[in-house]
């Protein structure tokens, strides 16, 4: 399974999040707060530095960073979203640095979440909060 590390107080990220859970018909992600018991545990185990704000996807052994991670995610979901990974013709520094930007000012634009949208029953399988949910 994909898991994807997001900020849990952060609006664009939850928002992507939602937008992943209503586009992703096959269930392949399972998702984990940067914040939560899991979320530590495995940027402890990929050695994410601690600074790094960023959605992360993990894919195997293999860890996915910034524009990287966004764009691996898009590419695994169906049509036409799956066009947005055209963006991988730019080169890396310059959709990292895009990512930068929004990342920076992201919760001086949105703001930071109080609360989230409860996800349903069927979603609560797709979250991980401890280590034993991974």
């Amino acid at each position: 399974m994909k898991i994807i590390l997001f900020d849990g107080e952060c609006h664009v990220c939850d928002t992507f999040v939602q937008f992943i859970l209503n586009k992703d018909t096959e269930n392949q992600f399972l998702f984990t707060s940067l914040q939560s018991e899991a979320g530590i545990y495995l940027r402890k185990k990929y050695r994410v530095p601690d600074n790094l704000d960023s959605v992360l996807l993990i894919d195997g052994e293999k860890i996915y960073i910034k524009s990287d991670a966004a764009l691996k995610v898009l590419q695994n979901i169906p049509l036409p979203w799956k066009l947005l990974t055209v963006g991988k013709i730019l080169p890396y520094f310059i959709r990292d640095a895009l990512y930068d930007f929004i990342a920076r000012n992201r919760h001086k634009w949105f703001g930071k979440k109080q609360a989230c949208r409860l996800p349903t029953a069927q979603e609560r399988k797709q979250f991980a909060e401890t280590i034993e949910d991974l």
